[in-house]
């Protein structure tokens, strides 16, 4: 099982901040407002997609089907 999942990409779509961005975090997968990636907690954390990129994205797609496509995109980075 890949780290990046369909209720991830559900969460980050269903998002009320239109600046949202799915990040992977010492292994782990948030979905955070862009302006906390400033934080000193979030450095080094790896941005994935923005909730406007993958809406982009998403026109008819299963958001299991995403979710796979960010996480192999995710593995290939060693993230």
């Amino acid at each position: 099982m890949g780290v990046i999942r369909a209720e991830h990409v559900e969460e980050l779509l269903r998002s009320v901040d239109a600046e949202a961005v799915l990040v992977v975090r010492g292994g782990a997968v948030e979905v955070v407002p862009r302006a906390r990636l400033g934080d000193p907690g979030y450095r080094g954390a790896l941005e994935v997609v923005s909730r406007g990129e993958l809406e982009g994205r998403t026109a008819g797609r299963d958001p299991a089907a995403l979710a796979r496509n960010l996480d192999t995109a995710v593995a290939g980075l060693g993230g």
